[in-house]
């Protein structure tokens, strides 16, 4: 069920947070040292504490919200499914493996019909008085989501560099500068309209779909079963980067994955703090997009 949901996302670390280098590797250790000084101010000031806090305050229960979050998961693979008969794609979809055209129209099909499939009972759930509307204006929302991304950017680069270091020196197997294949795709492929769809797919499809299933669904399906905000944002997060396993080649899974995580627990966070999805969907979003121009322009 993941392979669809991960096709056009993140790249999963960013692109200076790669391997190894030739001597002292100063600006991860100094990205470490301001992660690490940031850490300790936002524990001081408390601000990572989310107890009293309403998060989105959805007033549906569980069990629809999970229904909610599987019907969404089945229009996009649906989609995925027809959009590869269409190409003549036969057997298990394998990213890796696709041409930029191929990729650009599965990943918009499945993305686009996943993400109005959310959207609709997002809007149907507020319609019924299910989901109130968040107390702060959207733009301050999305202000505070792209801030915030900026804040936790540290953290979420040298999670990755320091699961890609423990890797090397484990498994002697550095991970790649670009830990993700539809990134790989997009930053070697020409720009042609194909790139430009499957830069629309990454860069807006993706972070709303998947903003509305983990942080919306999931994770408010677990605050409903009555899981504190932090369990929620954690289990979340767990499901999160579980279904990116797929789209992240084997020899950057060490890296990759350990930075979703954190970027999942920031996402949630801004979620949970704002109520509001318009926050992580910024974030996401601005995420996505520093990672394409980082990631072309050390190619």
């Amino acid at each position: 069920m993941g392979e669809w949901a991960s096709a056009a996302d993140e790249a999963a670390v960013p692109a200076t947070a790669d391997g190894a280098t030739e001597g002292v590797p100063f600006v991860p250790l100094l990205t470490l040292f301001i992660a690490v000084v940031l850490a300790v101010i936002a524990h001081r000031r408390r601000w990572l504490v989310l107890e009293g806090r309403p998060g989105l305050g959805w007033l549906t229960s569980p069990m629809h919200l999970m229904l909610m979050c599987v019907a969404t998961w089945l229009a996009g693979g649906v989609a995925t499914l027809a959009a590869a008969r269409a190409l003549g794609l036969d057997g298990t979809i394998d990213p890796a493996a696709l041409s930029v055209r191929q990729m650009a129209i599965v990943t918009a099909s499945s993305m686009g019909a996943g993400m109005l499939t959310a959207v609709g009972l997002i809007i149907w759930l507020r319609r019924i008085q299910l989901a109130p509307r968040a107390t702060n204006s959207p733009a301050r929302s999305i202000a505070f989501g792209v801030a915030m991304l900026v804040a936790w950017w540290p953290a979420i680069a040298s999670a990755g560099w320091v699961a890609g270091q423990v890797q090397l020196m484990s498994t002697g197997i550095e991970p790649p500068a670009i830990g993700h294949t539809t990134l790989e795709h997009m930053v070697h492929g020409a720009r042609d309209v194909w790139w430009w769809l499957m830069g629309l797919s990454a860069i807006v499809l993706a972070p709303i779909l998947e903003e509305c299933i983990y942080r919306g669904f999931v994770q408010q399906a677990l605050r409903r079963a009555g899981l504190g905000p932090w369990a929620a944002v954690l289990l979340a997060s767990v499901v999160f980067t579980l279904m990116h396993v797929g789209s992240v080649p084997a020899e950057a899974r060490a890296a990759s994955l350990t930075s979703l995580a954190v970027l999942s627990c920031c996402f949630g966070w801004v979620a949970e703090r704002t109520g509001s999805l318009a926050a992580p969907i910024a974030a996401h979003v601005a995420f996505n997009l520093a990672n394409l121009v980082i990631a072309s322009a050390f190619a």
